[in-house]
């Protein structure tokens, strides 16, 4: 099993500590290299369409990131994870690309 499957199992957004805003959709992993050559994670947060700016700034956004680093070292999770948000028409665009 690679580090992303085991990483995409643990981080069930219902068995996360999640702030209550923004609400997670779905979260989904992939392997990564990142600019220097590192191994790491690539993390998508997928999020609703109507989530409003103040959803993602300051304590919840935060809380949000502490969530996932803190799932993914507890079980002995070390590489990097890239965290980035998207809504769900977003998610649903990248997903019409890929077909393409």
């Amino acid at each position: 099993m690679t580090v992303a499957k085991k990483a995409q199992k643990l981080l069930d957004p219902r068995k996360l500590d999640l702030p209550p805003a923004p609400r997670v959709v779905a979260i989904e992993v992939e392997d990564y290299v990142d600019w220097a050559g590192d191994d790491a994670l690539r993390i998508y947060v997928t999020i609703p369409d109507d989530t409003r700016d103040e959803e993602l700034t300051g304590e919840n956004g935060l809380q949000l990131k502490d969530a996932i680093y803190d799932r993914l070292l507890a079980h002995g999770i070390e590489l990097f994870p890239y965290v980035r948000l998207r809504t769900e028409s977003e998610r649903r665009e990248e997903l019409a690309e890929q077909r393409k």
